[in-house]
């Protein structure tokens, strides 16, 4: 009998159009608002992150990971399309962050990963967090949610129109929100006069929000459920799917404010409220990681966990989240871009340590050549392609420059082991308040001074020029990947 369930497995994965046996599933966990030093393998001792460490046991840890900008939105945007946000015009792409009353923010006409793997044959989903927008214009929560994931790329998602602390405060699955109630609308706002004038209050399922709603009550979430009820979903998924090959984007909430969590995970922590959610993610990721061992898929799934931007807070009663990097999310120092950035394909990949530049933005030509597409020309035209490095490939290509973006569209420019900030007095981002740094260029060596703390740009005023012209020449470009 065991015998011919693994023929029959075999069989069925072998007859699949265009796949081998040989063929992952892909599975990217995104998470939000999580640091560099946010787990016991990037050096934390606070807090306990077993399946985090696992990951990084069983694959690769990259110690050089970041995320294209160091808020939300654009890093999300890059993340499906493989494009710096900045190349597009828009809140949320150039500068800031979007809100739950904005349109689509990624053209349905554009080649983005999950709309590659779903010509494929995968089947993709993404569970989580959206936060790039539905509609023409501006969303209607009432009526169908469309154009959205579904149209660019996704068969299935089930997730949060934006950010929990902001309305609507509603999970959407496919198209609509779920369970709403039509005698009792949805109606939000992200402008207070208007709002007040139509009835509408901040003071929202248990809590106040960014922007302003009323109605839709039936549908409202409850904080202290939406990890369990996505982990849930994430599960599901993989079940219905475990005889073809799936694509799954798994974007939750943790830690992003309002940091609460099941009572499960209340004072888990002994740090506060936030580190407890980070201890409700591991969890998540554990649940997630049993059910792949379950079905036998763990040895080919390849996994990429990451975050969207870095920490918003650098020190929780002892512990770190940024490690020991300066400046926090919506920054332009490392602590706001530089993230964890863990892969693990047990078939294929061998567990090590790379000290390469890798950002988010590659995850996109990563995962594509992992499932054996090309790449259209002209298309994910920032994302390097990891995969051959990854694989122990010596003469691959690697990453030698990477632009990072600020919560207030700032750019920067990694490039090797050094950073240039062409401006000083915005390299805070959204905390650079009234009293700015003095606006002067900077430039600092990561690999000596990782709190970059010494501007050597007065001594190696060359090498800051040469950075200078290389972030305009990237900024020109309309494509940087390699051929």
């Amino acid at each position: 009998m065991k015998t011919r369930i693994l023929l029959s497995s075999f069989i069925a994965l072998t007859c699949i159009p265009g796949f081998s046996a040989e063929t992952p599933n892909v599975l990217v966990i995104f998470a939000d608002d999580v640091g560099w030093g946010d787990a016991g393998c990037y050096g934390a001792t606070k807090v306990k992150t077993p399946n985090i460490d696992r990951l990084a046991r069983e694959g690769q840890r990259f110690a050089n990971g970041h995320a294209s900008a160091a808020v939300c939105t654009p890093t999300r945007y890059s993340l499906l399309t493989g494009q710096y946000s900045w190349r597009r015009n828009g809140v949320g792409l150039d500068k800031g962050v979007s809100n739950g009353g904005s349109p689509l923010l990624i053209p349905t006409a554009m080649t983005t990963a999950p709309g590659l793997l779903k010509q494929a044959g995968y089947q993709t989903a993404l569970i989580g967090k959206w936060h790039l927008g539905f509609g023409e214009t501006k969303p209607d929560y009432n009526n169908e949610l469309k154009p959205g994931p579904l149209e660019i790329g996704f068969h299935e998602f089930f997730g949060i129109p934006a950010t929990n602390d902001r309305v609507p405060t509603v999970f959407v699955r496919g198209h609509r929100v779920v369970d709403l109630d039509p005698n009792d609308p949805i109606g939000i706002n992200y402008n207070q006069d208007e709002a007040k004038s139509q009835g509408m209050s901040a003071y929202i399922a248990g809590r106040n929000r960014i922007g302003w709603m009323k109605g839709g009550k039936a549908a409202w979430w409850k904080d202290t459920e939406i990890a369990d009820t996505l982990t849930g979903e994430c599960v599901q998924f993989i079940e219905r799917n475990k005889e073809k090959k799936f694509f799954l984007l798994y974007a939750p909430h943790n830690v992003h404010a309002p940091t609460i969590t099941h009572k499960r995970f209340a004072g888990s922590s002994g740090l506060g409220n936030r580190a407890d959610m980070l201890l409700e993610l591991d969890a998540s990721i554990g649940k997630i990681l049993e059910t792949l061992d379950k079905h036998d898929l763990a040895k080919n799934t390849l996994i990429i966990y990451s975050s969207d931007n870095g920490a918003y807070v650098n020190d929780e009663d002892g512990h770190k989240p940024t490690g020991p990097f300066r400046g926090k999310k919506s920054q332009l120092w490392e602590g706001g871009h530089r993230v964890p950035f863990i892969v693990r394909w047990p078939a294929r990949i061998q567990p090590g340590e790379p000290k390469e530049l890798v950002s988010t933005i590659d995850i996109p030509a990563t995962v594509t050549a992992a499932a054996g597409i090309s790449i259209p020309e002209n298309s994910l035209p920032d994302s390097y392609n990891l995969l051959p490095a990854m694989l122990g490939d010596k003469d691959a290509p690697k990453r030698d420059d990477l632009v990072v973006m600020s919560g207030t569209g700032q750019l920067a420019l990694r490039s090797g082991d050094f950073k240039y900030i062409p401006d000083l007095s915005n390299a805070d981002g959204w905390y650079g308040g009234k009293k700015k740094a003095p606006k002067k260029p900077g430039l600092y060596d990561l690999s000596k001074d990782p709190g970059e703390t010494q501007n050597l740009y007065q001594k190696q005023t060359a090498m800051g020029k040469r950075l200078a012209a290389r972030l305009e020449e990237m900024r020109t470009k309309t494509a940087t990947r390699p051929k």
